[in-house]
């Protein structure tokens, strides 16, 4: 399936169907000398990974609409990971809605805050910097300020740190604040350049080329 998606044997549009098709079936007879448990979790284990690699194939292709409805489905099969709720919100945020982005972000931060399971390293800082930038495309400028320094002094990974002085820069503009807007594109371009993120490197530039009237 995954081979027929990159376009292995002009299939490309029969790996997603393929792909669609596993995600909808029901798995659940597949081995039925296993108890049944077993079965449920087999057949939800093979969905689950159909749904994923959807989700990869929807955002690749821009379709958002599709790639929340399999994540939505996701939620309901693993209803304590955390990090469907995150990918959720990114995804909205991709698709540029900000307001949605900001509800399913602060829903998963909500969770967050209650789960003791362990965290990946800088996971904090990245969901105050997915939602600083989505409350930031909503113009709520003082909420996404908030969200987006509590990110950059979470320990952050280098991108996200590089992502959020971006947004910093972005909003420093806006306000007219071009000195700062100026130190947090400089910063971002270095971090984000340790991170090898050259999207956010160019962003960073962008910004940094405001910044000086250009």
């Amino acid at each position: 399936m995954v081979a027929y998606v990159a376009g292995f044997g002009g299939g490309r549009d029969r790996g997603i169907q393929m792909l669609r098709e596993t995600a909808e079936s029901d798995l659940d007879g597949r081995t039925p000398t296993a108890p049944r448990d077993a079965r449920v979790e087999t057949g939800n284990d093979v969905r689950a990974d159909a749904l994923f690699a959807l989700i990869l194939v929807y955002n690749r292709e821009r379709q958002y609409d599709a790639a929340l409805q399999a994540l939505e489905r996701l939620r309901r099969i693993y209803p304590r990971n955390r990090l469907l709720w995150l990918e959720s919100g990114s995804t909205a945020l991709r698709a540029g809605r900000g307001q949605q982005a900001d509800e399913l972000l602060s829903q998963g931060l909500a969770a967050l805050a209650k789960d003791q399971r362990p965290r990946m390293p800088g996971e904090e800082a990245l969901w105050h910097y997915k939602r600083g930038a989505a409350r930031a495309l909503q113009g709520r400028t003082d909420d996404a300020t908030a969200d987006l320094k509590f990110a950059v002094g979470a320990d952050p990974q280098n991108w996200v740190n590089g992502r959020a002085r971006v947004e910093l820069g972005r909003l420093a503009l806006k306000r007219g604040d071009r000195t700062s807007a100026a130190n947090e594109a400089k910063q971002a371009e270095t971090l984000c350049d340790r991170g090898n993120d050259p999207v956010c490197v160019q962003d960073a530039r962008s910004v940094l080329r405001s910044s000086n009237g250009r």
